[in-house]
């Protein structure tokens, strides 16, 4: 595990020391402490209008879709638990099995999109991926743990059903719901795809478009910008290569952090949840 652990930080930590490093180096070294240390690169991308809305608009996109895909998942697990609930099997197998196995393809999915006037609208970016199967069948098993006579009591007290849902299973639930609001929550931050192909207005970009395009198509510096590079680096030959790596390491690095930084506080709740939903049917 250790050896494991060492190959997959040794790449995180060069990315990290480049986004931090300004001092030249020969191309074949391999440096995990910053030569010379400075926060010029996180500075030059926080005065970039681009960059800081595509941050803002995978922000907002995974805030919202996070807290509505649980909510709504999580209803209709609630749903379905219900055994006695008419068409219980079928509903269970089409709504949620089914599609867990099959799609409508790109294409079929594309029309109904454009159909519906989703196109270029940040809700293209949410609803499409708002319900999902195998979430609502994570969700539907934890509830099954969670025993019938504690509702039943509730129920005999007079509580309606949605009482019964916001009082009892979701406090309960805290587990499984903390469980996928991290898998719901690194999905919509990493949306990639649902961009490029719905999305025209450069405007409307998420983070990751904005990271593949200047990964891919080299980050547009201004002369202004690399004289001021060049100032407090100390050096008049400072190579354009070594900025545009360094702000490339940069945007990796904060594609990064806001997972990063919630995860340990969902940490406690995350394993417990998916062992629990994995148990009992």
């Amino acid at each position: 595990m250790t050896v494991i652990m060492v190959i997959i930080l040794i790449p995180v930590i060069y990315v990290f020391e480049k986004s931090f490093d300004i001092g030249i180096k020969d191309d074949l070294s391999l440096s995990l402490i910053p030569r010379k240390f400075t926060f010029l690169f996180y500075d030059m991308l926080s005065k970039d209008k681009a960059i800081v809305r595509s941050f803002i608009n995978s922000v907002t996109v995974t805030i919202v879709g996070t807290i509505l895909s649980v909510v709504l998942n999580a209803m209709a697990a609630y749903a379905l638990m219900k055994k006695e609930l008419p068409g219980n099997r079928f509903l269970v197998y089409y709504l949620v099995i089914l599609p867990m196995l099959f799609s409508g393809g790109l294409v079929p999915t594309y029309l109904t999109i454009k159909s519906l006037g989703l196109i270029d609208k940040f809700a293209v970016l949410i609803l499409p991926v708002l319900i999902k199967g195998w979430s609502i069948a994570l969700i539907r098993n934890y509830y099954l743990t969670i025993p019938a006579s504690l509702l039943e009591s509730a129920r005999i007290d007079g509580a309606k059903e949605m009482s019964v849902f916001s009082k009892i299973m979701v406090p309960l639930s805290k587990p499984v719901l903390a469980a996928m609001s991290i898998f719901t929550g690194v999905s919509y931050w990493n949306s990639f795809f649902s961009a490029v192909i719905y999305i025209n207005s450069p405007q409307k970009y998420t983070f990751p478009v904005k990271l593949r395009e200047m990964i891919i198509v080299q980050y547009d510096m201004s002369g202004q910008l690399i004289e001021v590079a060049k100032m407090a680096a100390g050096q008049s030959s400072l190579p354009t290569s070594l900025l545009q790596e360094g702000l490339t390491s940069a945007v990796i690095v904060i594609s990064i952090l806001p997972i990063a930084l919630i995860y340990p506080f969902l940490q406690k709740y995350f394993t417990k949840g998916i062992l629990l939903s994995s148990l009992k049917e």
